[in-house]
């Protein structure tokens, strides 16, 4: 996905997928029903379980571009508790589930 400065993707919900996101360029503003917030920048990595159902927006908040690629997994089981994690590669540092 290209994403232009200063735009996004509003609060909408997810269930019993699980969504991995791989930032290449920019960076990446997300915020969920879990409590998370954070912002992930070139290099990063994402993932959240959706489960049993989870609401989440992304944007971009910086002036230039955000690219990204995101992956959408089917699970083999229905119903798991939500979750989210991930690498910031930026910092070098994991973000624990």
């Amino acid at each position: 996905d290209l994403v232009q400065g200063e735009r996004g993707f509003g609060a909408h919900p997810h269930r019993d997928m699980e969504i991995v996101t791989y930032i290449v360029n920019g960076a990446l503003t997300h915020q969920d029903s879990m409590g998370t917030r954070e912002t992930l920048g070139r290099g990063s990595v994402q993932f959240m379980t959706a489960g049993t159902g989870v609401m989440h927006s992304e944007h971009n908040l910086e002036a230039d571009p955000l690219r990204f690629i995101q992956i959408w997994i089917v699970p083999r089981r229905r119903g798991l508790a939500p979750n989210y994690g991930g690498f910031d590669g930026t910092t070098g540092k994991w973000k624990e589930a």
